[in-house]
């Protein structure tokens, strides 16, 4: 039975959340986790069975990350939300919380202190055909065949600039699946910047060796510095035309060829979930480091600018499963400081220094952050060269030739654009056409997205909901 007031609220049940809510454990809290999904674990952690992992992995955050979910499953304090979403914080930290198995209804529960790991969502770069069903993000097929046991289709090709990209193939291959070809925006010369982590991060090396390996026993087609022009299809993709490009983006003409699939993915990269914080009234700062906006944290406890509201894992910068490990647990940390409930003496001096090694990690962390989100990054061309035709937003069907139109009509920011356009007020709220909206009005406008006036917007609900819902949350409070 979920109460209306609990100490400790974990609103995801990520690589972060798992690590606060173990940390905090057993320390006279009872903790509430909320989570959007009938697993817990977050995209990384997601499986048909909750507790046991599918199969080795290269990873080693995962076996981490499994042993979080075995620990939790046991703890007395912690209770778990699954199938429900977080539609905003009002004040005095009560969160209203619709839960989809009945989802004509919402309630409200108050947290004493709240903590924010929303992960991250894909990035995309839209092109002629990207909304044909057969096509979908790198995320999506991973969710086909982790939770659903579903393949893409029987070959699918794999393109973008994300990290996601090895990671599908080698998981298509071992379901028995074949892989059409693997068209990545970057190079080798790109991906050799990240020599200079090797001495805190060659964990990964080894991770990027595996996977390598992988696709040379697959006999998968790698095609360095190539990007996705168009998808085509009768009612459905069949087939997608790719071109080389040159160390600007530039599209090499001349370069094109078409590859057939049954199945097409695309992932460019992670953008911060932050909308909940915004809502909150977190400070936010743009930091392409990090992935884009972020929320700040300037406390040192990983508290945000709002008190009682932590934030831990993507929502402070897009930087991989370790990073959201150790945030999780410093804000963990933090709170337990703040709360005096760290033992005295020998074990006072165990826990200053173990935070004292998670704050060096974080460091590490933070750097390798940079390098990941430098690489997945697209260059000033893949925005400019976007046909007129494409869709932009899908929901409201807003074209890039619509958004072109009204940036030179002075429309020139994320929440101008939308009053103009109606791009982002759709079904998704703009979680798939946001970042790239930002990007695209970036580059076209050549003015850096720092002043609050640029920054996302959210406010109560932030997610679609039956109004119905909305209007049982003070009768289920009575």
């Amino acid at each position: 039975m979920i109460r209306p007031f609990y100490p400790i609220v974990i609103i995801g049940a990520g690589m972060a959340g798992l690590a606060a809510a173990n940390t905090l454990s057993g320390n006279g809290y009872e903790i509430l986790i909320i989570d959007e999904n009938d697993h817990i674990g977050g995209q990384l952690l997601r499986t048909r069975d909750p507790i046991q992992p599918g199969g080795w992995s290269p990873d080693p955050m995962k076996s981490i990350g499994f042993d979080l979910i075995k620990r939790l499953k046991t703890a007395k304090d912690i209770t778990v939300m699954p199938r429900a979403e977080v539609l905003g914080i009002l004040p005095d930290r009560r969160l209203l919380v619709h839960t989809m198995d009945r989802p004509d209804t919402c309630k409200e529960i108050r947290a004493g202190r709240l903590i924010l790991a929303t992960g991250a969502r894909e990035r995309y770069l839209p092109f002629p055909g990207w909304t044909l069903p057969g096509v979908m993000s790198l995320g999506a097929a991973q969710i086909l065949m982790k939770h659903h046991g579903v393949l893409p289709a029987a070959d699918t090709l794999i393109a973008g600039s994300s990290p996601l990209m090895m990671v599908l193939a080698a998981e298509l291959l071992a379901n028995g699946g074949k892989v059409a070809g693997l068209a990545d925006e970057k190079g080798m010369k790109d991906k050799a910047a990240f020599l200079p982590f090797l001495r805190h991060h060659w964990p990964k090396l080894l991770e990027g060796g595996w996977y390598t390996g992988r696709m040379i026993m697959g006999r998968v087609n790698q095609y360095p510095r190539t990007r996705v022009i168009t998808a085509t299809g009768n009612g459905r993709f069949k087939t997608t035309v790719l071109a080389s490009i040159d160390p600007k983006g530039r599209i090499i003409p001349g370069t094109e060829m078409e590859i057939q699939a049954g199945a097409l993915t695309v992932g460019y990269g992670f953008a911060p979930n932050i909308e909940l914080g915004v809502q909150a009234g977190c400070r936010t700062g743009y930091k392409p480091s990090l992935g884009g906006w972020v929320l700040e944290t300037p406390h040192s406890r990983y508290e945000t600018s709002v008190p009682g509201i932590y934030a831990a894992g993507e929502p402070t910068g897009v930087g991989g499963a370790k990073k959201s490990w150790i945030d999780g647990r410093l804000a963990a940390m933090g709170i337990l400081k703040s709360d005096g409930k760290v033992p005295a003496a020998r074990h006072k001096q165990r826990f200053d220094a173990t935070r004292a090694h998670l704050r060096r990690q974080a460091e590490h962390q933070l750097a390798y952050a940079g390098f990941l989100n430098r690489l997945t990054a697209l260059p000033d061309a893949a925005y400019t060269t976007i046909p007129d035709e494409t869709l932009i937003c899908r929901c409201e069907a807003v074209t890039m030739g619509d958004i072109r139109k009204r940036i030179t009509q002075g429309f020139d920011t994320p929440a101008v654009l939308k009053k103009a356009t109606r791009c982002g007020m759709g079904r998704c709220q703009g979680r798939i056409c946001g970042p790239v909206t930002q990007d695209i009005i970036r580059v076209l406008t050549a003015n850096k997205p720092d002043a609050p006036a640029t920054g996302t917007r959210a406010r109560v609900p932030v997610k679609p909901v039956p109004a119905a819902a909305l209007f049982s949350s003070k009768e289920n409070n009575r």
